[in-house]
């Protein structure tokens, strides 16, 4: 199965719907109201349509960081494919009597669940840096960020047993691992697109894009084999010299030995110059090889999921 969509924001301009009064038109279909006010930018009303979070002002309805696929199917458990988002599209757009269709996409999380053979946590040590991304591993969870976006590996029970919310027979003796590629801001951007609109979450082209974005994130970051006996045998000094820095260096962990490199540029140890190239080096003595020799089987594993589930696209 491809990758689905969770989170999403929509927001839809009083310019697309004239003659509507959105602050006296559109509470009235909404689930419940939570809040109302004025801020700087005037009044505004906020509420719930079922599980989807709705602020209301003079010029704009907007749908906040909410899960398109909890609104639809009910849980946030599994993600909406492109046929489905079609219908969710069109029921938001009936429960509130606006056009969601044509409102403008600020927020795409796409996501998938995926069925391994040990721990989720076991994995995260063996996924590396990844360009224009900061690495932070914490205790929910491994999340590689940016200012625009996000990728975030998460166990995906571990999370329905926190929230205390219901866990599928099928999967209660799993170990489910779950990647979320998040485009936060700037998405059409992000997408090479003018604008993106809720219409072209079904449209097969664009889904197709989001799919490759995806794979591609996934795919950029290094991965990182540790295992001593899968060692390269080599004749040459200078290649067993690196193939033992490799290897100590992932017993450190790629993370703390970068850490070191950035606290001896922060002391004025080392320069700019001097900073990168090591983070370079570093980076590119610790990715797998083409070579078999040097494959993590967890690696191999999640690589081939991912891969598998993007294929059609």
């Amino acid at each position: 199965m491809a990758p689905g969509y969770d989170t999403l924001e929509l927001c839809l301009l009083k310019s697309q719907c004239k003659g509507v009064t959105f602050l006296t038109e559109i509470p009235k279909f909404l689930t419940r109201l939570t809040m109302q006010g004025t801020s700087e930018f005037g009044p505004f009303i906020s509420g719930k349509l079922g599980s989807l979070e709705v602020s209301i002002s003079e010029n704009r309805v907007k749908i906040k960081n909410s899960s398109l696929c909890k609104y639809y199917l009910g849980n946030s458990f599994q993600t909406l494919s492109r046929e489905n988002a079609k219908s969710a599209v069109e029921k938001i757009s009936d429960d509130i009597h606006l056009p969601f269709q044509i409102a403008e996409v600020t927020k795409i999380h796409l996501a998938q669940n995926f069925t391994m053979q040990f721990d989720e946590r076991l994995y995260y040590k063996y996924l590396g840096q990844a360009q224009y991304y900061k690495r932070l591993e914490q205790e929910n969870g491994l999340y590689y960020n940016n200012p625009k976006k996000q990728l975030v590996f998460y166990g995906k029970l571990r999370e329905q047993k926190a929230k205390k919310e219901p866990i599928p027979e099928y999967y209660k003796n799993s170990y489910l691992l779950r990647l979320e590629g998040r485009l936060n801001k700037r998405v059409s951007q992000q997408m090479n697109q003018p604008s993106i609109t809720g219409k072209m979450l079904y449209d097969e082209s664009f889904y197709g894009d989001l799919i490759k974005s995806y794979k591609k994130e996934y795919m950029s970051i290094s991965k990182i084999a540790l295992k001593i006996d899968k060692m390269k045998p080599t004749g040459s000094i200078k290649e067993l010299i690196e193939n033992f820095a490799h290897h100590t260096i992932m017993e450190i962990g790629q993370p703390n030995v970068l850490g070191l490199i950035k606290e001896w540029q922060s002391k004025s140890h080392i320069d700019k110059h001097q900073a990168h190239k090591l983070r370079k080096g570093i980076i590119e003595l610790c990715s797998i090889t083409n070579s078999e020799e040097l494959r993590n089987e967890l690696i191999d594993e999640l690589d081939k999921k991912i891969i598998e589930a993007c294929q059609c696209w």
